[in-house]
């Protein structure tokens, strides 16, 4: 996908009713109004036609309204959705995931770690990772029959009480370095009232691009566990909530910037 594109459907995220929910919106003008005063109404029927914009009329007004579809959110949020995750109940079970690749193939151990990490596992030591949940990448590595996984084993563990979790999470993951990430997108969010001064298209574009980098780098870091397990100094949580209201103030700028 093209960065134009992208940038344009990460804004479209923004204009929904509420930041990062897949409901339908509508502009205090028309939709296909603001995309053609926009000069976006090309590509906003590229979207309609990949399969991320879809339409449907109000029955009630007759108006057409837009949402984007659950594939293009999971393209804005690199796949994973952090209020989600932090909703989500734990059974107290951890799931560890175990590997006996030998050394010599150092290439296989590289690509499987980065799968494990990409997929939020935390690294308890050398190849015993670890997860509260089974994400679903990882449910398929197990089960497949690929002679290059046969090695993995996945093990459920009870939890041993609180104080013995909080240890695994710190062993496991780096949320020193999680929360560098997320001051970085808190740096990027405070910068905000200066594109509100500009109140130009091209000051709210660059900043676009910056937050959407900061934030989708944050989230490659984040395992984001569900809320019983998240460290007392974890940053992200807070964080995305000011994103939030801050993504609303970018949405309202974006719709009232003229073309």
């Amino acid at each position: 996908m093209k960065a134009k594109t992208e940038l344009l459907l990460y804004r479209l995220l923004w204009l929904a009713e509420k930041p990062l929910r897949p409901t339908y919106f509508n502009l205090e003008q028309s939709f296909e109004g603001w995309a053609y005063r926009s000069g976006l109404l090309n590509q906003i029927h590229q979207l309609e036609a990949q399969g991320f914009l879809e339409a449907t009329q109000d029955p009630a007004s007759g108006k057409q309204l837009h949402r984007l579809t659950d594939a293009a959110r999971a393209i804005m949020l690199g796949g994973r959705d952090p209020e989600k995750a932090w909703a989500a109940p734990w059974d107290r079970k951890w799931r560890l995931f175990l590997f006996d690749i030998p050394e010599q193939a150092k290439s296989k151990r590289r690509q499987l770690t980065r799968v494990l990490a990409r997929a939020g596992c935390g690294c308890l030591q050398g190849s015993v990772w670890i997860s509260p949940a089974t994400p679903p990448e990882i449910e398929k590595l197990v089960a497949t029959e690929d002679p290059d996984c046969t090695h993995l084993l996945l093990l459920l563990a009870d939890s041993k009480g609180s104080k013995v979790d909080a240890k695994m999470i710190e062993g496991a993951w780096d949320f020193d370095a999680i929360n560098a990430e997320y001051q970085k997108l808190q740096e990027i969010l405070d910068s905000f009232p200066q594109v509100l001064r500009d109140n130009t298209r091209d000051a709210l574009a660059d900043w676009t691009a910056s937050e959407n980098a900061a934030s989708r780098a944050a989230l490659r870091m984040d395992p984001l566990l569900p809320s019983e397990l998240l460290p007392k100094h974890y940053e992200g949580r807070k964080i995305w909530k000011i994103r939030g209201k801050i993504l609303a103030q970018a949405a309202r700028l974006a719709a009232s910037l003229p073309a």
